[in-house]
């Protein structure tokens, strides 16, 4: 029986700094250090936005940032040759890395290795080219006159993602980092595997809110439509009106 206690009491103790850590989280400032020049400086819940959705409920993007990244991504697929569905798909999750809320605050830097090779497996029989002036791989555009498949570009995922310009990084021990955090001891950064950090770290602190296209919501939107449309249609009755009546008056003074 005491031995159950001392486990309970452990557990508790256990739940209640991991609580802790979660919440300084929230109080953390966004890094200027990533590649996205965040509008924010601290975590929010961006909501509206169906592009990169599942990042934006905890993100330092702004909509701003996002929308950004959603017309670089777009513009390069219209550049491109036509990608497979799986590829388009890990690649639009990639893009939208740099609006995950743990990218942001550097508590993720660079890819898990299994992430990578989810990338590559999913990209190895599409098209690819070296970019001469980033000496970086991109996507084979349609102009590009020599593009080769994946496979017989790199062998394996850590590859794939180095010649991206992505880091590598194999550390992914969730509850030694939460540990070191708590203790105040350096830690190296995690790394980010796909996972969105609204499902990893939940706190008692709720983010702020913050709607795209000043904060309507979609029923006020529909709301707005329909008063719209009630006033085309009403504008459209009264020059009817005006033209019957013109014609009755006409009519009449032909008679005369």
């Amino acid at each position: 029986m005491i031995i159950y206690i001392i486990l309970v009491s452990v557990g508790y103790a256990q739940l209640g700094y991991v609580q802790e850590v979660m919440n300084q989280l929230v109080d953390q400032e966004c890094s200027l250090k990533n590649r996205v020049a965040y509008g924010q400086q601290k975590l929010h819940q961006l909501t509206g936005m169906y592009f990169c959705d599942s990042y934006s409920k905890r993100t330092c993007c702004s909509q701003q940032n996002l929308e950004e990244l959603k017309f670089k991504w777009y513009r390069e697929q219209q550049q491109a040759v036509e990608l497979s569905q799986q590829c388009q798909e890990i690649f639009t999750k990639t893009i939208c890395s740099d609006c995950d809320g743990d990218i942001g605050q550097q508590i993720r830097v660079g890819f898990c290795p299994h992430y990578c090779n989810q990338m590559y497996q999913a990209c190895w029989r599409d098209l690819f080219q070296y970019d001469e002036k980033t000496q970086k791989l991109r996507l084979c555009y349609q102009n590009d006159v020599l593009c080769s498949e994946l496979r017989n570009i790199v062998n394996n995922g850590d590859q794939f993602c180095n010649s991206l310009g992505y880091k590598v990084n194999s550390y992914s021990n969730v509850e030694e980092w939460i540990e070191n955090k708590y203790l105040n001891l350096s830690t190296s950064p995690l790394c980010w595997d796909g996972t969105p950090s609204h499902r990893i770290w939940s706190s008692s602190t709720k983010l702020p809110e913050t709607k795209v296209g000043g904060g309507k919501t979609k029923k006020q939107n529909n709301n707005k439509e329909q008063k719209s449309y009630l006033g085309l249609y009403i504008f459209g009755g009264l020059v009817v009106v005006v033209v019957v009546v013109g014609l009755v008056i006409a009519y009449k003074k032909l008679r005369k």
